[in-house]
Parts: C-alpha cells; structure tokens; sequence
C-alpha cells in the first residue's frame, strides 16, 4: 500500500521521537485533550514520585492511590500482601525499583496526609522560591525583579549571551513563582532555542499552541504538586473545551523538565551537563 506524503512525513516525524513520546502519541490519552488533563491530574497525586515515574506507574494501573516501596510501608506500619503485583519505577544509578498499592497491603490505617496531601492549597514555602532562583542563576540564567505594569508577570529572553528572567516584584510569591517556572519550562523545552551550553535540544520553530501547551503543563504539574493552585489548569480546562486533539506535543520535554525544575526548588538539585 502506498502512503501519501502527509503520511510518510508523519512517520518520519514519529521515528525522530524519543520512546516514550512514541508511546505517547500512539496511545489513546494523544487522541483526547480530556484524557491528556486526566493524565496531568493523576501525575499531581503523587508528589513523591518524579513526574516520569508518576507516569510509568499510571501505564501499569492507572486505579492506583498511594504507592511505596516495601521498606517504606514497613515505616507506616503495612506489609505487602502475599502475591501482590509490583509497580516497576526508575532509580537514580540503579535499575528499577519495585513499588506497591496500598490496595495491596495490609496494616495499620495511614495518616490522612498521604491520602490527602493537599489538604491545604495556596501556601508557597519562601525557600523554594529562591532556592530555585539561586540555582538558576548557579547555572547562568539571571533571575531578577523589576517593577513591572500590573497586565505583565513577566519574561524571558538571551542577552549579554545568557537567559535571563525578569520577574514582576509587585506580584505574590505564589504568581513570581508560577511565572518563574513557566518561563524555564519555555527554556528548557527549547522553545527560545539554544548555545553552546545548552544540554536541551532546539525547538524553536514549533507552532505557538505546542509551546503553551508544553509550558502550561510543566507549570501546572511543579506547582499543583507542591500544592499550588495555578492558572495554568485554567488555560488547559480551556484549551480542551476548544480542541478535542493535542497538537504534536513531547510529552517526554513534559515529565523530564517537569522533574527538573522540581529539583531546582531543593538542596539535592544537581545541573544537567
């Protein structure tokens, strides 16, 4: 059967993805804004996990509630049943470990916080913020405040050859902070392209509805896990009502810079080189 050139272009494309987008778009969620927003969702709920492990343990049972290691239920006083069937996640420096569903133990009933851990929504802990500030700027991209109009949280742009961030000082520490990982997920999704120092790759030239998309969702997902609601869940429930299909998104870009800039806001945050 011959393919017509819209079809041979699309499947060179998908043979440049990386493994996982090429799971990613030859899934269901691809075919369903909606599912895409349940997917982001379901990845929110366990903060404990890296967004890429999140998803790893949604592709094996998306029923699953709260999820740890055998040693880790042992401390909450639950053992893994006789049987039970492991979740397999991603270790640094390791092979894999193995995880279990709570469904799949049995113990003592467990604190409210891990079946809620957003009990409280909104606060923002100070050291985080500049934290990640102080480790933008450990890997040369300037982060400053400036007065700024009301209608600008603000921006990202290369000059003096770095990245730098301005920042709205008039503004929350909860909007700085949305703003702050919104701008470096457009950078570190390459969507301002790159140099010499860059280790992400050039992705400028993508449509605008791909780079929002992509920066909205690693918005949305580092600050709902921490427990802060944004407006990016605003722009996405949006951006579904209006289109039932993704555009060519990399879900990849997604979860590996999600985790990223997750990183940056602690101690452990090691750069990429």
């Amino acid at each position: 059967m011959l393919l017509s050139s819209t079809e041979n272009t699309f499947i060179a494309d998908i043979e440049k993805l990386d493994a996982l987008d090429e799971l990613f778009y030859n899934s269901a969620i691809y075919h369903s804004s909606q599912k895409y927003f349940n997917l982001l969702q379901f990845i929110n709920k366990f903060p404990k996990l890296s967004p890429y492990n999140a998803y790893l343990v949604q592709m094996q049972n998306s029923g699953v509630t709260v999820v740890n290691s055998p040693a880790q239920w042992r401390k909450l006083g639950r053992y893994v049943k006789y049987q039970a069937r492991p979740l397999v996640i991603l270790v640094p420096f390791g092979p894999v470990q193995f995880v279990y569903d709570i469904a799949d133990t049995d113990g003592d009933p467990l604190p409210e916080y891990f079946i809620s851990p957003f009990a409280t929504i909104g606060y923002l802990d100070n050291d985080r913020y500049y934290r990640t500030i102080e480790n933008a700027n450990k890997v040369g991209i300037e982060v400053k405040e400036y007065d700024m109009h009301k209608n600008s949280a603000g921006y990202i742009e290369y000059k003096n050859n770095k990245f730098s961030i301005s920042l709205n000082s008039t503004f929350s520490l909860n909007d700085k902070f949305s703003t702050l990982i919104h701008e470096l997920a457009h950078l570190y999704c390459g969507h301002l392209g790159n140099d010499n120092n860059s280790w992400w790759d050039y992705r400028r030239d993508l449509d605008k509805s791909i780079k929002e998309i992509e920066g909205e969702s690693i918005s949305y997902l580092v600050c709902n896990r921490i427990g802060l609601e944004t407006t990016s869940a605003q722009y996405l429930s949006s951006y579904i009502q209006d289109h039932q299909k993704l555009p060519n998104i990399s879900f990849n870009s997604i979860l590996l810079v999600s985790g990223y800039i997750e990183q940056m806001g602690t101690k452990k945050f090691k750069p990429k080189k």
